[in-house]
């Protein structure tokens, strides 16, 4: 409202009359609450972003799952690799 009163008061201070400047600061007025309704809807709040907080850290945590079993699939591959390259290496050396 406060901008609405200052152009009011600079149209008319420019020469125009009473009408035409109120009709004109008044549609201002109401194209800048408009527009700032628009504005409000697409703004997030609190809630909404805790809940995209809360849904984040649950696909973190089934990543987290995903990769602390893939490591121990990699482990036991690399284990065996390893035992196995050992006990070729011994059966070459020591042939009963």
């Amino acid at each position: 409202m406060a901008i609405a009163l200052e152009l009011y008061e600079a149209l008319r201070s420019a020469g125009m009359d009473d009408a035409k400047a109120k009709s004109a600061a008044d549609r201002l007025d109401e194209a800048f609450e408009r527009r700032l309704t628009e504005r409000l809807q697409h703004l997030a709040t609190r809630e909404d972003l805790a809940r995209e907080i809360g849904q984040l850290r649950a696909e973190l945590q089934a990543v987290r799952a995903d990769l602390i079993k893939w490591m121990f699939v990699f482990w036991i591959g690399q284990f065996a690799s390893i035992v196995g390259t050992i006990t070729a290496i011994l059966f070459a050396f020591f042939k009963p």
